[in-house]
């Protein structure tokens, strides 16, 4: 959206390296071209918590336009390649270009409905139908969920122990539901 119109800064970063800390000031905001990046918020008992999960050529910790520091940490999750641009230029950019806002409301708005989803998943009290009702609503239209994070990291998206998600994934395979390979869970 804003990689043909405004500086930025090419940023390439390892597995492990942080891009920002919660509590930073914000003056950038990102874009990432290729990778993955995790955004890891510190809860208040000081267990890092995984709040997404950002994929090649998504945005990502967009409230950070409008606040004033990093509600999160972005952790590097494998090689990535960050487009950097200025928070003061995106926002002067979008205030004249306002086409380019309302894409960005969308986007939000998707991220905003795809969240609420999301809690309404977690509030399911049995493991089985929470991680059920999370496979119906992510696979495509082939039945398949493609992943590229880990299981684990999708317990933790779904507010389960690592151990009660594999042993349910274990119980839906065994009923024939689903069938698992390394990239996707397939909805039979």
């Amino acid at each position: 959206m804003f990689k043909n119109n405004i500086q930025y800064q090419i940023l390439n970063l390892k597995k492990g390296e942080c891009l920002f800390h919660q509590g930073a000031n914000i003056e950038r905001l990102f874009f990432l071209e290729k990778g993955r990046i995790k955004l890891v918020r510190d809860t208040i008992e000081g267990q890092p918590l995984v709040i997404h999960i950002a994929y090649s050529q998504e945005t990502f910790a967009e409230a950070s336009l409008f606040s004033d520091e990093y509600h999160c940490n972005a952790i590097c999750d494998n090689l990535s390649t960050i487009l950097s641009f200025s928070k003061d230029e995106v926002l002067a950019y979008l205030k004249s270009h306002p086409k380019y806002a309302i894409e960005l409301l969308k986007i939000n708005a998707q991220q905003v409905r795809d969240l609420r989803l999301l809690n309404e998943i977690k509030s399911i009290n049995s493991a089985y139908d929470r991680v059920w009702a999370f496979l119906l609503s992510e696979v495509n239209q082939e039945s398949k969920l493609y992943f590229s994070y880990s299981l684990k990291d999708m317990a933790q998206k779904l507010g389960l122990a690592h151990e009660t998600f594999y042993r349910t994934l274990k119980i839906l395979e065994q009923e024939g539901r689903i069938i698992r390979e390394a990239q996707f869970i397939k909805l039979v």
